[in-house]
């Protein structure tokens, strides 16, 4: 049992922004292989849920923060016509990804989200998983992707969000301990470090974006059949979802 004292009130910025040490790196790498083989897999669960709400059919993806490209290589098996551009400013996610996801369609870079070193319209669309509690500059990532982002194209962001009960907080930290406890610690952080919708609000008016929505995901009724999932997995799986805050934005 893991035991936690949580203060929801206040956010709590993490000390670093990237985790670089490639041994932690591999075990969180193979936490997300163990609860795929015995469960579900994250990567296909949230693949599912971008195509849930945009449409996807062919042209350059850049996932920002990429680490080891678990969504890309999730998202390429749903649609043929796509390439990937990954960037991260962790080396050794890069290394962690280049050695056991290999595709064609998938190109790392080692680059920080706040300063990309692309063209402004490059991408048809701007994915971001669970990285934005990670940032210095939210702000300035969030004009960045809106930067490289092509008319007409679509920016997918989801991430935790601090103001849920504790009592599903509390689940997820537990089911994440029986698969590793180092995974169960690093999920605690960042939920201290995590935005609430309406933080995000603040920060997205900021940055100069008027047209955009942002909500929790709801699970509907179909919710296991639509995402592959057991009946024994429901739980956690929805728990993983309405641990989340969804940002869609249309240029």
């Amino acid at each position: 049992m893991v035991y936690m004292n949580i203060n929801f009130k206040k956010r709590v910025p993490e000390k670093h922004q990237e985790m670089d040490d490639y041994n932690e790196i591999l075990t969180y790498y193979k936490a997300h292989q163990i609860l795929k083989k015995k469960h579900w897999d994250i990567y296909n669960l949230i693949s599912k849920n971008i195509l849930n709400n945009i449409k996807i059919k062919e042209g350059k993806i850049l996932d920002v923060a990429c680490g080891y490209g678990g969504l890309m290589n999730s998202l390429k098996n749903y649609r043929k016509k796509l390439n990937f551009t990954g960037i991260d400013i962790s080396k050794s996610m890069i290394k962690v990804g280049k050695k056991y996801i290999s595709d064609k369609r998938i190109n790392f870079f080692l680059m920080p989200a706040d300063n990309m070193k692309f063209p402004g319209e490059s991408f048809d669309y701007v994915l971001c998983k669970d990285a934005f509690h990670h940032f210095k500059n939210p702000m300035k990532v969030l004009k960045e992707m809106f930067r490289v982002l092509k008319k007409g194209g679509y920016i997918y962001a989801i991430d935790l969000r601090r103001d849920i009960p504790e009592k599903i907080v509390y689940q997820i930290v537990q089911s994440a301990s029986q698969l590793n406890i180092q995974n169960a610690i690093l999920y605690l952080e960042s939920h201290k470090a995590s935005y609430t919708i309406s933080e995000m609000k603040k920060l997205i008016r900021k940055a100069g974006i008027k047209r955009y929505k942002i909500f929790t995901p709801k699970i509907e009724k179909n919710f296991l059949t639509y995402y592959n999932l057991k009946n024994e997995d429901y739980l956690l799986a929805s728990d993983y979802l309405k641990d989340k805050w969804v940002l869609i934005i249309k240029k």
